[in-house]
């Protein structure tokens, strides 16, 4: 009977090994590749894609995509908008794409990709992440957040959890090392990822952060499935469907895991402390019109009140329409027949001149719509006192 085959199993000595890169600039070079045919160009463009994802620092992509910009003639605006954007947008595929852009591939062949052209490519990719950047913080305010701080460097508490939550994923870094090693042995099954984080204790907040390392990267493996880009499955050509479809599951069951914690915190969170007086009771006396029948105006709810942000009211005696808005930090509240912890430079009322109709786009307004809705109406500001009577109808709260 014949001896059944072992598998050899990669050591963590032997990912450590992997993972030290050497002095020598080892880039695959390009020298020459005009002269080359069709498979040989193929084959490189292949091995250059893997040295670049197995050998590259992740923090090299975004500069030689910068300085294939700057060498392709693209204009300084478009070179600042992609710089600003995060370092992390920029995907492992663009970086190393531009690198052999770099080293002298040739952009376009007429036997290579079905003579699609590598640089328009590119540029595409740049302006999606452009885009998608455009909110990203400007490089020139995080330089000057920077400076702002004190001499004595104290580590925010984002900063802190951010640097517990990198540390929550050296198990998962070594399984993703596993798997560039030996992809066909790899199995995603293997690893209990929710029980890995539980055990390092980690938080909603940390599973926020770790989700977000990984969350790119999964997007990319999922466009590679679906067989759209032609570059990415270009990229990703060394995979078999198969290895593509253990690396998927496994950075589809990193996400599962990171919501699942995220879910039990929500439901595991203390219930909110209960009011040692009850809310019907505060509201006792305070006084208001229930409803109005010619307006089609009916009053909310006034334990609705306590604890809310903004308050409008309609008096139908006056015809002004105001708002109350709490103190920064404070909330609304009811005592006897008044409101309290409102701003009183903030709260106003206006006069309507056309009570129907304007009553009529109030209730239709939004709250974007609401935030200017007494703006532009053109009457005079006047200070609500915070008083409530029988005239007044409780619109709505925020």
């Amino acid at each position: 009977m014949a001896k059944a085959a072992t598998k050899t199993r990669v050591t963590k000595k032997q990912v450590i090994a992997h993972r030290t890169k050497a002095t020598k600039d080892h880039s695959p070079s390009w020298e020459g590749c005009k002269s080359w045919n069709g498979d040989q160009f193929h084959r490189h463009f292949k091995r250059s894609m893997d040295y670049y994802r197995l050998e590259a620092d992740n923090k090299a992509f975004k500069p030689a995509v910068l300085k294939w910009m700057a060498d392709a003639g693209c204009t300084k605006a478009d070179i600042t908008a992609f710089k600003k954007t995060k370092d992390n947008r920029c995907s492992s595929t663009m970086g190393a794409v531009a690198a052999c852009l770099n080293r002298g591939m040739t952009p376009q062949r007429a036997d290579f990709n079905e003579g699609r052209d590598t640089g328009a490519w590119l540029r595409d990719a740049i302006n999606r992440v452009v885009t998608e950047g455009k909110d990203d913080i400007d490089e020139e305010d995080a330089k000057a957040i920077e400076a702002a701080k004190p001499a004595v460097y104290v580590p925010s508490i984002q900063e802190r959890v951010r640097e517990a939550s990198l540390k929550m994923t050296e198990e998962i870094e070594d399984a993703l090392e596993l798997f560039a090693t030996d992809p066909e042995t790899f199995d995603p099954k293997q690893f209990k990822l929710v029980n890995l984080l539980r055990g390092k204790q980690a938080k909603a907040a940390h599973a926020r952060i770790i989700k977000d390392l990984y969350a790119r990267q999964y997007e990319e493996y999922l466009e590679v499935a679906e067989g759209k880009d032609e570059q990415l499955k270009e990229g990703y050509s060394h995979l078999s469907k198969a290895q593509l479809k253990k690396i998927t599951a496994f950075y589809n069951e990193i996400l599962t895991a990171c919501d699942m914690l995220a879910q039990e915190a929500k439901i595991n969170r203390a219930p909110r402390a209960k009011k040692t007086v009850p809310a019907d009771k505060i509201v006792a006396k305070l006084k208001y019109l229930k409803s109005n029948e010619q307006l089609k105006l009916v009053s909310i709810n006034p334990t609705d009140v306590l604890g809310a942000k903004e308050l409008w009211v309609y008096n139908i005696k006056s015809r002004k329409l105001g708002k109350y808005v709490a103190n920064e930090y404070l909330e609304l509240g009811v005592k006897g027949t008044s409101i309290t912890g409102f701003n009183e430079n903030l709260s106003v009322q206006k006069t309507l001149r056309k009570p129907e109709e304007q009553l009529k786009e109030f209730k239709a307004a939004g709250k974007v719509q609401l935030r200017k809705f007494l703006d532009d109406i053109k009457a005079v500001d006047i200070k609500l006192n915070g008083r409530i009577n029988e005239d007044i109808v409780l619109l709505k709260v925020q």
